[in-house]
Formats: structure tokens, C-alpha cells, sequence
């Protein structure tokens, strides 16, 4: 199959300014959007807790709602999947403990400790980032699994099981205590006898903290940052500096636009999107290194012919292998968008979005930016204007 059969020679660069002045608007526009209102991101980058609930009953996403505004956590989300009655529920805290309560719970059992046979003095204390346990080691002790377990529970801490497990050396006596994670504790409120009036069942629990998830955010950008700097200095090696700078605003504008179409549409930015970032700056450098290896082959070739003419000819001799692939891309993920969930829905969007962006900009944000560079920086006027064309026999049209 081939788009371009004639083999015509389209004058992209014509209409170059137009292309230019709509690329920066776009890109401006999506900066703009990233800093107000901002992405809207997941618990991977926000922190908190996720969970997936399937309920036997029909029940409403605001009754799920209500419940959870009964038990403090006022700016939960609740998402329906497309299991019946198959919520997905988040909420900002990632710890059922508080600061004070964690205090508390140890001072508890620094006190209980001396009322109790072979319970020693308190040593190390410490509660989970998400406070699904509690690591104590005592001092001089004789306690066991059971008696641990219960001296925790006793000081205030709702203790998962009869038991805790021992972690180390036997003569070490520091223990793991399992606690009920926030992900119990929401799930327990909703299919008790005044939550939304129907049992259920738990499929997922996940949480992330606040600390974690931010740490997270930056390694992400950090990593779409090097791969954009990486590729910038990998092009200036495999062709020169003529063609880096384009091949670099076309990765940029690629993944601003993305990002620009998560904030408009209020789409969670994850871990996943990040992926499918890094994937569409791999795809687009790929489309766009194709387009710059014709422009070298056919500078070769034509050695007086001006930039503008022989990159109207590199883009027209590639134009039907650019559009073939990218609907490729594009027809294959977009059976994701209707029957996937979730994650992979938006990783699919990520995907569409940044692979036509990609096609668009290798061929109005690259191609023109390195014809600006050459014309300004590598030939003088008297050069550009006893060029001669690329092909005489072609036929050329505006696009």
C-alpha cells in the first residue's frame, strides 16, 4: 500500500510559518496547563491508598461515597469498572495512624512492659510508612509471638491476627507486628451493618506514601529528561548540530502535548503514562531520524540544492512509510481504549496522542526548525539563492 504514488514532490515548507506558529502556540499552551491547573495525578506520584471492591448488591458510587465521608476521608474517588458493582477507590491517607496515635501506641506499651512476665524494657519502636505493621524490639525479654501481639493490641494498635512474627537473631527479640492497613479498615467500614448495605469482597489493596510518591514524580522526570538529552547527543553524533536542535523541540513538543491532553481531559498521570511517554519520545526519534537520514542521503546527492528543496522531497519520498506506520501504531492500540480498564485505557491515549503528535511534529516542528538552523547558520544568501532544484521532473504542490 502507498499514499504517494505519483511521486509527487509536496511543498511542506511552503506553509512552514503557519505550521511553526501553530506548534509553539500548542506547546505554550500545554506548558501553560501544566503548571495551571496541573496534572491530576495517581497515587504513584501523590501517595495514598487504592482499592478495588466488587460488591455483591448493587450499590451506588454515591452511597460508596457517603460511607467514606462518614469515616473521615472527604475527598475520596470512587470509580466504577466494568465488572457490575466493581468500584475503584482512593483516598489521600496511606496510613491509618497518626503521628499522636503512633506516640500513643507506644507509650502504651513502654508502660505495660513492667506488669508484664519476662517483658523487659522497650528498645526499637517503629510503624510502617503505611502503617500496615509495627517493628518493636524489647530489651531483656522472654516474650513470645502471641504475648507480643497482645501487649501491642492492648496498647492501642488494632493488630492483625493472634501473632507476630520474629524477625532477626533469636537473643535480637525484635518483632513484626501486623496491623490493619487502611485498605482493611475502609473495606471493613463499608460492608459493616451501616455501610452501603451489601457484602463484598476485596480484589486489590495498594498504598503509596506521600514521600514515596513525590520522589517518584521526580525520578519520572528526571527520566523522560535524560532520554530527551541522550537522543539530542546521539543525533548531533550520528548526523551534526544542524539536526539536533530540531530532533530535541520535536521530543518536547511531543510530550507536552501529551501531558496538555491529560490535564484537559482529567486523566490520571501514573507510572504508566510516564511509560508510554518515554515510548512515544523513542517512536517519534525513530519517525523523525528516518526523515533526516533521506534529507542526508538526498543533501548528497544534490549538493547545491537549497535545505528547503531537498527536505520537500526527503518528506514527500517518505510520506507513505510515515503515515503507514503511525496508523500501524495507532489501529493497534487503539483496541485497548475499548476493551481495557483503567491504566492501560489511559496508557492507549497516551500512546494515540503522542504518536500522531510525533508524525505531525517530524514533519512541521523538525524539518523546519533544521532548515532555519542551515539557512542561518551554514550557508549564507548568496548560496541559498544559486540553488538549484531538487528534481525537475517532479511535480510539486502546496500542502
Amino acid at each position: 500500500m502507498e499514499f504517494n504514488r505519483s511521486h509527487r514532490v509536496y511543498d511542506f515548507m511552503a506553509v512552514r510559518k503557519y505550521w511553526i506558529a501553530f506548534s509553539i502556540a500548542i506547546t505554550i499552551v500545554s506548558a501553560i496547563l501544566l503548571i495551571k491547573p496541573g496534572p491530576k495525578y495517581g497515587i504513584d506520584f501523590l501517595g495514598g491508598t487504592e482499592l478495588t471492591v466488587q460488591f455483591d448488591g448493587n450499590v451506588d458510587a454515591a452511597r460508596v461515597r457517603a460511607v467514606l465521608d462518614r469515616m473521615g476521608h472527604d475527598h475520596s474517588e470512587v470509580v466504577p469498572t466494568q465488572r457490575a458493582n466493581e468500584y475503584i477507590i482512593r483516598v489521600e491517607k496511606s496510613s491509618p495512624i497518626t503521628a499522636a496515635r503512633r506516640e500513643q501506641i507506644r507509650r502504651g506499651v513502654a508502660e505495660r512492659l513492667p506488669g508484664t512476665t519476662g517483658g523487659g524494657t522497650l528498645g526499637d519502636f517503629r510503624l510502617s510508612p503505611g502503617g500496615d505493621h509495627i517493628v518493636v524490639q524489647f530489651n531483656d525479654s522472654t516474650l513470645n509471638a502471641q504475648q507480643v501481639a497482645e501487649l501491642v493490641r492492648a496498647a492501642g494498635a488494632n493488630v492483625r491476627g493472634d501473632a507476630a512474627l520474629q524477625m532477626g537473631a533469636l537473643d535480637d527479640h525484635r518483632w513484626q507486628v501486623p496491623l490493619v492497613g487502611i485498605g482493611d479498615e475502609i473495606f471493613r467500614g463499608l460492608v459493616a451493618p451501616d455501610g452501603v448495605g451489601a457484602e463484598g469482597r476485596l480484589n486489590a489493596s495498594v498504598w503509596v506514601s506521600p514521600k514515596a510518591g513525590a520522589e517518584l514524580r521526580y525520578a519520572a522526570l528526571r527520566a523522560v529528561a535524560y532520554s530527551i538529552v541522550f537522543i539530542m547527543i546521539y543525533v548531533a553524533f550520528r548526523f551534526d548540530l544542524r539536526f539536533a536542535p530540531g530532533g530535541i523541540l520535536a521530543l518536547v513538543h511531543d510530550s507536552l502535548v501529551t501531558l496538555g491532553f491529560f490535564v484537559i481531559t482529567r486523566k490520571e498521570v501514573t507510572i504508566s503514562t510516564v511509560a508510554a511517554i518515554l515510548t512515544v519520545v523513542g517512536y517519534s526519534m525513530n519517525d523523525t531520524i528516518i526523515v533526516y537520514d533521506r534529507i542526508r542521503e538526498n543533501l548528497a546527492k544534490r549538493r547545491n540544492a537549497r535545505m528547503l528543496d531537498v527536505i520537500n522531497l526527503s518528506v514527500s519520498e517518505m510520506l507513505s512509510r510515515t503515515i503507514l506506520t503511525s496508523l500501524t501504531v495507532v489501529l493497534s492500540v487503539s483496541a485497548f481504549i475499548f476493551i481495557g480498564t483503567g491504566v492501560i485505557r489511559d496508557f492507549a491515549w497516551a500512546m494515540i496522542i503522542g504518536v500522531l503528535a510525533g508524525t505531525y511534529s517530524s514533519i512541521y516542528v523538525a524539518a523546519p526548525f533544521t532548515e532555519w538552523i542551515d539557512s542561518r547558520f551554514f550557508h549564507d544568501a548568496h548560496a541559498a539563492s544559486a540553488a538549484e532544484p531538487p528534481a525537475s521532473d517532479a511535480k510539486t504542490a502546496d500542502v
